[in-house]
């Protein structure tokens, strides 16, 4: 058995073991999965049974405390989701969404004023209708549902039909310059 440097605990103070070999040289045969397919693999895991993945819960929802990655409904934020689904099915326009909850003084999670962007990402996280999503995996999920899937529906492809109209407008107007 080699023995290398001044022996502190199990390991040396230059990084061997008893053995000669670093400590990386014996993690790296110990498990040849990295540390990264791991946290795929865990988060796909997590998505199969139904629970939600990684990161802070979407604007309506709360991490639930005991310890199963799953959501539970703020009732006082999916209020306002439910707010905003209709609004813009409404107003047809984010842009009006934003105007009426900052004129309001509804905000944020974080307290600030609404932008188009977040109430945009709102319009299109299919957490909100119950689903979870990893990669191209999108099953149910454990959580309960804030918006019913026809209202989320209706709103999508109206995002999605001003989004083209809007692509055409744009692509004639650079056509005339």
């Amino acid at each position: 058995m080699m023995q290398t440097g001044l022996t502190v605990g199990v390991g040396t103070m230059t990084g061997q073991t008893r053995t000669g070999t670093s400590r990386a040289d014996a993690r790296a045969t110990r498990s040849p999965v990295s540390h990264g397919t791991k946290v795929r693999r865990g988060q796909l895991n997590a998505v199969q049974r139904g629970c939600y993945g990684t990161g802070p819960a979407p604007f309506g929802y709360r991490r639930t405390t005991d310890g199963k990655r799953t959501l539970e409904v703020d009732e006082k934020e999916a209020a306002i989701v439910r707010r905003i689904f209709q609004e813009y099915l409404r107003t047809r326009s984010t842009g009006k969404v934003v105007n009426i909850l900052n004129l309001e003084e509804i905000p944020t999670r974080k307290g600030k004023k609404w932008s188009r962007q977040a109430i945009s990402i709102i319009l299109t996280n299919r957490t909100y209708r119950g689903r979870v999503r990893y990669g191209d995996l999108d099953i149910h999920g454990q959580h309960e549902p804030i918006i019913e899937a026809s209202l989320f529906y209706k709103a999508n492809a109206l995002k999605r039909r001003r989004s083209r109209a809007r692509k055409r407008t744009e692509a004639a107007e650079a056509a005339k310059r």
